[in-house]
């Protein structure tokens, strides 16, 4: 029986004439938690906005759930219940911190806890206190609480986090990878995008790393650690 949520196949995405993506392919078990690792300009970012349909891929194939998703335009694409968590927050500059929650509320669609009002508040008491503040007003480790939030009142089977927790306090990052592993432990499948080593090997079941748009990579947090310093160098500036 395939466990498969995501399936990501021979990917081949373009700019242009700039090929970003070459063969990419992994996949993602329901349930799972799954890190992508890389550089900057590696191709971290295209290979979600190819799994979004933000942009085309040249040739390949996304599957969600087992169903080709991979000529779907990307409002289709989250009503499978995927929710996307951006990489600089993506604060709507006129909506208070509780109409941001309020605008993404979409019932749970598989029959389990759904995660309503009274739930996102209960995960990020932060929020509680500055609910009639916008969205821009927060610091940046509340909006990024406020996008995990917003995100899990769509009620998601899939959540990918782009740069999870880049540019955060340490003692914010905690607080993320904290939530982080409480949205894997409710059932949610999550994909995350960051670059601290030591934090996704505790947080994640596999791992993949990408380096010039390749899959340089592929193995379980004990794979990761055996070849640990290769992939600190294919990580290293």
């Amino acid at each position: 029986m395939n466990n498969s949520l995501l399936e990501v196949k021979n990917l081949n995405t373009l700019y242009g004439r700039s090929h970003i993506l070459h063969d990419l392919s992994f996949c993602l078990d329901k349930g799972k938690s799954m890190s992508l690792m890389g550089r900057n300009g590696m191709g971290k970012t295209t290979t979600l906005k190819s799994i979004l349909g933000i942009v085309s891929p040249r040739s390949g194939h996304v599957y969600f759930d087992g169903e080709d998703i991979t000529k779907l335009p990307t409002w289709k694409r989250m009503r499978r219940d995927i929710a996307y968590v951006p990489e600089g927050r993506g604060m709507f500059h006129n909506l208070t911190v509780k109409e941001h929650l309020q605008m993404a509320a979409r019932p749970s669609s598989n029959g389990d806890k759904s995660w309503d009002f009274d739930r996102v508040m209960a995960t990020f008491p932060r929020l509680q206190e500055r609910l009639s503040n916008l969205g821009t007003e927060l610091s940046g480790g509340e909006q990024q609480m406020l996008a995990i939030g917003r995100a899990l009142a769509t009620n998601p089977r899939l959540m990918i986090l782009d740069e999870a927790t880049e540019g955060l306090a340490p003692l914010i990052r905690e607080d993320i990878w904290n939530v982080i592993a409480t949205i894997r432990e409710s059932g949610i499948s999550t994909l995350v995008v960051d670059k601290n080593i030591r934090a996704l090997r505790k947080l994640c079941d596999h791992h993949v790393v990408v380096v010039k748009g390749k899959v340089h990579f592929s193995g379980s947090s004990e794979e990761l650690a055996q070849n640990l310093q290769e992939v600190e160098t294919a990580l290293s500036v």
